[in-house]
């Protein structure tokens, strides 16, 4: 911990992303202590944001780094509003500081934004972020699929496996996940198709990197994740232009094919669970207890958010009668739904921010319309998406991944508006 509180105050950009490789799962428990704290914990990427936090302030208040207004910042104002709000109701209603410490340390990780936009200076510092998110990312999808294969742990967090399906267990196959960082992974296998497809990366270095994002995607046997990566994979093709549409979904089939061909001759079991995990869907609707209980939370939700429209019912607070809150803390979020936490947690008024966000983000892509700004805005939007089912607008890593996306168009935006004073100084 000292360390890295000296890297941070020596080399304060590189300490930003050290913190990221933390947060990846890579790095094992042993050098990655918690901290009890009003009878929860505290992580170590917890405390590495809390100290990088606190640098970056003073860094701010000594004029060592500034950060210009942007028209991005505008929803998070409103959310720190939101939060602040949510604090004294949650006072008010229960007071209970360690439920209402365990949400609010989540909503810390959105400072990661202006964080990344503090340390990025100049565009080789920008491409420096850019290159180390990719190296990231397929280090992840190297790890998850070697778990998959293997059934050997070696990230400290996501899910490891046998398949389980309704009526089956699947011993033959691990499901191996990414632990929230998909997001991260799906900008990755989006940049690179866009940057193929307009001839700006070599494919002899394109394709490794898409074949194992691409299974390591698969082998994470979600079928949000497929069915979310699906859809802003055909997006982003149709948003990079006709020409990119036919490249992207040429290399996406001669990827596809490489690897059913191989899966086929050194592992037919997983193009079998693949199968079966998709045609299973109905079926686990119809029987899975999963569904029940997750339609029994959000039910307990509206409940809630009908008797709290407004105010909701704060920070920390409870909405769903039959659990033990003593024992997790992080049942008190489980909505399944991002979008119900939010009205629960902060009244329907709180929808406008995850809206307003993303509409912000898309418009600035938009505007840039560049292969970066398009990549980093459908990778934003699968979080957004995946929130409809999982708890992307609450975990940690949804967050990190929705705040890293934000902080690097939020520079890419100012280093294209200095590009283009340059052009009209010389003209």
């Amino acid at each position: 911990m000292p360390l890295f509180v000296i890297l941070a105050c020596w080399q304060f950009r590189i300490a930003v992303l050290v913190m990221l490789l933390f947060a990846s799962g890579l790095i094992p428990n042993s050098f990655t202590p918690a901290i009890p704290f009003l009878g929860g914990t505290i992580r170590t990427e917890d405390m590495f944001l809390g100290f990088l936090i606190v640098i970056g302030t003073i860094r701010l208040l000594a004029q060592t780094n500034k950060i210009e207004n942007h028209a991005l910042w505008y929803p998070f104002y409103f959310f720190i509003f939101l939060v602040i709000f949510s604090l004294l109701i949650a006072k008010g209603h229960h007071n209970k500081p360690r439920w209402m410490m365990f949400e609010f340390r989540l909503q810390l990780y959105w400072f990661y934004a202006p964080l990344l936009v503090m340390c990025i200076k100049e565009e080789k510092h920008l491409n420096a972020a850019l290159n180390f998110v990719i190296f990231l990312s397929t280090i992840l999808a190297i790890a998850v699929i070697f778990q998959s294969l293997t059934g050997i742990r070696i990230l400290n967090h996501g899910m490891l496996s046998p398949l389980v399906t309704v009526t089956d267990i699947n011993r033959d196959v691990n499901r191996s996940t990414f632990g929230g960082f998909q997001a991260f992974v799906v900008f990755t296998f989006i940049l690179t198709l866009a940057r193929l497809s307009r001839h700006e990366m070599s494919p002899l270095l394109a394709f490794p990197v898409l074949l194992l994002i691409a299974l390591g995607l698969i082998v994470s046997f979600g079928r949000g994740v497929w069915a979310v990566s699906f859809v802003i994979t055909f997006i982003a093709s149709i948003w990079l232009g006709k020409n990119s549409f036919i490249k992207i979904w040429t290399v996406l089939l001669t990827v596809g094919t490489v690897i059913i061909l191989t899966s086929v001759l050194l592992k037919p079991q997983l193009a079998d669970a693949v199968f079966s995990r998709l045609m299973s869907v109905s079926h686990e609707l119809e029987e899975g207890e999963s569904w029940e209980w997750r339609m029994m939370e959000q039910e307990w939700a509206l409940r809630t958010i009908q008797k709290h429209p407004i105010s909701g019912i704060g920070l920390g607070g409870e909405y769903s009668p039959l659990r033990d809150r003593t024992k997790d803390p992080e049942q008190m979020i489980m909505t399944h739904n991002s979008y119900l936490y939010i009205a629960l947690k902060f009244g329907l008024f709180g929808l406008l921010f995850p809206l307003w966000l993303c509409l912000a983000v898309l418009r600035k892509a938009k505007q840039l319309n560049t292969t970066l700004s398009i990549s980093l805005a459908c990778a934003f939007l699968n979080p957004v998406l995946i929130g409809y089912t999982q708890m992307e607008w609450v975990s940690i890593y949804g967050i990190l991944s929705m705040a890293t996306m934000v902080g690097l168009l939020v520079t890419h935006d100012r280093f294209q508006r200095n590009c283009r004073s340059s052009l009209c100084l010389e003209k």
